[in-house]
Order: C-alpha cells, then structure tokens, then sequence
C-alpha cells in the first residue's frame, strides 16, 4: 500500500467518491422513466411499441438531466478534495536567509568577464537582493582571510554603500580560503529553526570540495560562478554551480535552488499540508449552469432565486451583503486574507484558528491571542505562545510552548521560539533589576569646579573588539561618529579582525 504523502495526485477525502453511487442510480431510474418503453410498456404490446416508436429529431439539444448529473458529479469530486502539492503553515516564513560569501581574491579584477568578473559578481548580487526584497540576507568578504561585512539583515540599501567598495585591496591577505568564508556564514545561520543558504560568488575552483561542504554543515551550498565557462570550477556538486549569465536566468536559477531547499527544509521542521485543489472544477460547473439560461428555463430560475433570497433575508436577524447569499464566511474571509486585507478577513472568518491567524497578520495580537486560546489543538497552543510573545506576556507565552513540547518534544520551532522568549524575559528582569538599584542609588550630584591637568599627554585609550564592528547598527553607528569612506572602514575592520584573529586560525 502506497503512502499518499509520496503521491503527487490524491485525493483528501476520497470517501465522498461514494456519493457518486446515488447519483448514478437517479440518473439511469430518470433516464429509464422519460424513455418510451417505460411510458408505454403498460398500454401497449411489447412486439408493437417497437415499430411505434418515433425517433426524436436531432435538433432538440443536450438533455437537462445530464446537464444535472455532469454538474453534480464534478461537485462531488471536488468536495473529494483532488490535490497534487503542498503549501507551508500560516506562520511560516516564506524567504530563504541567505549568506553571500563573496571572493575578493585577485582573480577577481580579470576582465574575461565584462567589465570584470568583481564588478558582474556586485551586478548580480544586487539583481539577486532586488528579486529577494524583504528577505534576510548577510554578506562575508574573503580571500586569504575572511570578514562578515554586513550580518543578516532585510533592508538591502543598508549593504548596498558597503558593497560597491569592495575591492581586493581591503583584504589583510590574499588567497583563495573558500572555506573560511563559508564557516562564518554557517555560524550567522546557526541560530535558525531550519537550515539556510550560503551563496559564494567567485571564479575560479576553490579547494577540494569536501572542506568546503563540511564547512557549511546543514546549510545549503550554491556557487555562482563568475568566471568563463572554461574556468568555472565544480565547488561542491556540478549540480549547485550556477554559471554567471548576461541576462537573469542565473538569477532565476539561483531563487529557484535557494527556495526549493529551504521549502524542503521547512517541511521536514514544520510539516507541510496538501492544497485543496477542488476549486478548480468551479468553472466547468459554471459554464454547465450557462446552458440552464434557455428559452423556457430563464424566468423560471429568475423567480426561483428571488424567492429564495427573500426567504433568507427574511429569516435573518440583520441585514446581509449580497456576497452572504454566495460565500460562507470562511470563504468570505479567505478572499480578504489571500488580497492582504487581514483586518477584513478577521472580522469575516468563523474559524477561530483562521481567524487568529488574521489578526496576528494585521498586528492584532491581543485578539489573536483570545482567539487561539479557544483552539485546543498543537497548532493553535503554538500560535497562542507566539501571539503572547508579541503582546509581552512571556510567561503566558513560555507556558504555551510547554504544553506543546510536553505533547511533542521534537518540536523544533517551539524550542526554538520557546528559546526566545525566556531569553527577552531575563532581558526585561534584568533591566528591571537595574532600574530599581538606580532608583535607590544616590543622586548624580555635580562636582563644584573642574581642572585640567596640563601636564597629561594623550586621551583615554578605548580597546574595540572585532565584535564592536559586526553588529547591524555598528556601521551606521561608525559612519555617523567617523569622518572616512566605506573603503576606510571596512579595510581597518578587517585589519583589527586579522590581527585579533587567533594564530591557529589563520591559513
């Protein structure tokens, strides 16, 4: 027996397939009962109604029954729920991170590549940020030696000054150390619920594959290679190699194995569900509903339907849009959530969970929160935990976690979450705990007169780590207090990194 999970065609709910018995049993008793021989099998002799019989002409059209059966038999396979792929959790994140580990190595000013392969590698980075907007990406310079330029951020104008200047001459040293670039990356991805993507765009071969592979651990690994088609090395397998090309398909080759991994790796960590895709046979029973609009038939169902929209407006406690008569709510709901009007959408939907759902994504957390505490279900406690972190309430929020680890365990996005919160909870103790000793701490009190001592040489020496330069607001922060380039900074960067770097560590 096979596992519907490896099938790409099944259907959700085969059992509603059995509905078809009925009706194919009222369509062949109707058929039978409009037939002459049942009409008049009774009056007349069976040897004699044969030869009295008169053939209808062909003119007379298609049947209203089978109009009826055909309709109804595609209802019934779609209620069946046909399906063929897979679509991600509500809370999922829908854009890969990506750490770009670009090579500065000398190789890189040759100008086989027009205008040089540095300056088509930058062009292609940037096209790849446009095509991501919105997406968390990093970028590592390296040669001999290895820097983060830029950690993991979503706004791109942030890297773009940084990337226009880099240039092989701000490297400490010079070489070809894939490898040490692509560790950093891996470690900028550690923290993430699932792996993420490390990009090196560089030229020609680095070393052996096997230790640049190792190096990036569970991460997925592409090359784009910027380099001729004779020289482009094979850094891991030759199927993760992207050749640089003039126009965007090596853009679109890149999105393409960035986002199919990562949705695979987001499958495996939070589980994927099929996409009802019964939807699809709406428009056949449209267009057989078409063919009722007939001599004859038109005013009868004019009349049919406004009686029965009298009949529900009647009955209803207050008023109702004509898409009331047409859409449930959920569906009404769906439509609002799928054009990004979630405010709507939470006010339409009927199903708490969805409803949620809606309000979280219109930054209503503390509706979202009253909402999933009515979903006793895995996925509706997880939701509950990650809309009490929003509105600050960690220990609500910590609990929440709990009772889903205590049914699941293994549940990584609830770890890792979970992680989260108890990190900004001790967060806002500590910064409470520092608060009430500065309260009962004495008053500041000025000094009465300051002196200069003329005789001291110099100012206050100020040690900065390598990790003072790595933050998201270090640049900005430097760029604001320094007078200097782009250039000048991330070359004094990379120099006080090399030079704190560990011996052992550096090739």
């Amino acid at each position: 027996m096979h596992d519907a999970a490896a099938i790409p065609f099944h259907l959700l709910r085969p059992l509603w397939l059995l509905a078809l018995i009925p009706v194919a049993s009222v369509f062949a008793w109707v058929r039978w009962r409009s037939s002459p021989q049942a009409q008049w099998g009774g009056v007349i002799a069976p040897h004699l109604l044969n030869h009295l019989i008169v053939q209808p002409g062909a003119g007379r059209g298609v049947s209203p029954l089978y109009l009826v059966a055909a309709a109804m038999s595609l209802g019934i396979i779609a209620l069946s729920g046909p399906t063929w792929r897979r679509e991600l959790p509500p809370f999922v994140e829908d854009k890969a991170p990506l750490m770009i580990a670009l090579s500065l190595d000398a190789s890189m000013g040759e100008t086989d590549v027009a205008p040089t392969r540095l300056e088509r590698a930058k062009q292609k980075i940037r096209d790849l940020l446009a095509a991501r907007a919105g997406a968390r990406t990093g970028l590592i310079a390296y040669a001999g030696t290895a820097h983060l330029v830029m950690p993991l951020t979503d706004d791109r104008a942030v890297i773009e000054p940084f990337l226009a200047v880099l240039a092989p001459g701000l490297m400490p040293s010079a070489g070809n150390n894939t490898a040490a670039a692509v560790r950093p990356a891996a470690e900028a991805l550690a923290t993430e619920a699932v792996p993420g993507t490390i990009l090196v765009v560089a030229g020609d071969p680095a070393e052996e594959e096997g230790a640049v592979r190792q190096a990036a651990g569970r991460n997925n690994l592409v090359k784009l290679s910027v380099a001729p088609e004779r020289a482009g090395g094979g850094l891991a397998l030759r199927s993760d190699v992207v050749q640089v090309s003039i126009d965007d398909s090596d853009i679109a080759a890149l999105e393409r194995r960035i986002e199919t991994r990562y949705q695979a790796a987001q499958g495996d960590a939070f589980g994927t569900q099929w996409r009802d895709e019964g939807f699809w046979l709406l428009l056949p029973i449209a267009l057989l509903s078409l063919l009722w609009f007939r001599r004859g038939t038109t005013v009868a169902w004019v009349v049919a339907f406004v009686c029965l929209s009298h009949v529900t407006s009647a009955r209803a406690e207050e008023p109702r849009s004509f898409a009331d008569v047409w859409l449930t709510p959920d569906q009404q709901g769906r439509i609002a959530f799928d054009r990004g009007d979630y405010a709507t959408a939470a006010k339409r939907f009927s199903d708490p969970m969805w409803r949620g759902i809606a309000a979280y994504r219109a930054f209503d957390f503390l509706a979202a929160a009253e909402e999933f505490a009515r979903v006793d279900t895995l996925p509706g406690r997880f939701a509950l935990g990650n809309a009490q972190a929003q509105n600050h309430a960690y220990e609500k929020a910590i609990a929440a976690y709990d009772e889903v680890l205590k049914v699941a365990p293994g549940d990584v996005a609830a770890k890792t979450n979970r992680a989260i919160v108890v990190a900004a909870l001790e967060a806002k103790e500590a910064k409470r705990r520092k608060q009430e000793q500065d309260d009962s701490a004495p008053p500041d009190l000025k000094a009465d007169e300051t002196r200069v001592d003329p005789n001291q040489k110099g100012g206050k020496k100020i040690q900065v780590s390598p990790q003072d330069l790595t933050t998201a607001g270090a640049a900005e922060a430097w760029m604001r207090q320094v007078q200097t380039t782009p250039a000048d900074f991330l070359k004094l960067k990379f120099a006080i990194q090399d030079t704190t770097q560990p011996a052992g560590a550096k090739p």
